[in-house]
């Protein structure tokens, strides 16, 4: 029995090897995407449900807690953004002086977007809280108070 083999596609006369050709990658896919990846699925279930916790920072339709994750010893840095979200393709990312913090996961009833902040973040008075909707211009929601509401 003889097993014929076509040549491939990406191969020359010679037989090296040539660039395959491939659809273009849309924007923000793969490297260099712009959103953070999403939270491990335990750190993701606290950020979405967990109660309030110590307020580290807040303002005008901002609030930043820290909330228990049951897998984890340290508690997490909780960022909630208030305002009117809708289901869409995309996720939200949630911005800190224009820096990507992560991507927003909505509430239930959509009044909210929630993220877990990255170790590294330092919060900063006066700091700009915004949050876009993939290449939408950014909304911004206010600006951080460091501390517990007055």
């Amino acid at each position: 029995m003889t097993t014929l083999y076509a040549q491939s596609p990406s191969a020359d006369e010679t037989g090296a090897a040539q660039p395959v050709p491939h659809a273009p990658v849309a924007p923000g896919a793969g490297a260099g995407d712009p959103l953070p990846p999403a939270p491990e699925a335990p750190v993701a279930a606290s950020v979405q449900t967990a109660p309030a916790g110590k307020v580290l920072a807040h303002g005008k339709g901002l609030l930043v807690d820290e909330v228990a994750v049951s897998e984890r010893a340290k508690p997490v840095r909780r960022l909630t953004v208030s305002g009117s979200f809708q289901v869409g393709a995309l996720d939200y990312l949630v911005l800190l002086d224009g820096k990507p913090l992560g991507r927003g996961l909505l509430a239930e009833n959509l009044d909210a977007a929630k993220v877990a902040l990255p170790a590294d973040v330092q919060l900063t008075q006066g700091a700009t809280v915004s949050y876009q909707y993939g290449h939408e211009a950014p909304v911004t929601v206010g600006t951080l108070t460091l501390g517990g509401p007055r």
